[in-house]
């Protein structure tokens, strides 16, 4: 399924919107792999029905209000992914 998602790659940009790739792993894990406008690809994992990490070395981290997951890589990167896309409940 492809999908779009609110994002943001540097420090200070305001969100845009992603392309989102959702792959279910099981009934609480999913891989949704997202690319950035302009090139370039983020990995981000769900397991337990949580956001989990990322294929980057940089810090992972999150936050959750209600059903939405705000997801932040390093200093800059921003994802907002809903519990609805990526575990399809």
């Amino acid at each position: 399924a492809g999908t779009g998602i609110p994002c943001a790659r540097y420090v200070g940009q305001p969100m845009t919107l992603c392309k989102a790739r959702i792959e279910h792993k099981g009934a609480d894990k999913a891989d949704v792999t997202v690319t950035w406008p302009d090139g370039g690809t983020r990995l981000i994992s769900f397991y337990g029905g949580l956001p989990a990490g990322s294929d980057s070395p940089d810090e992972f981290r999150f936050t959750r209000e209600g059903s939405l997951n705000m997801i932040r890589v390093g200093v800059s990167e921003r994802f907002e992914i809903t519990d609805q896309l990526a575990l399809g409940n």
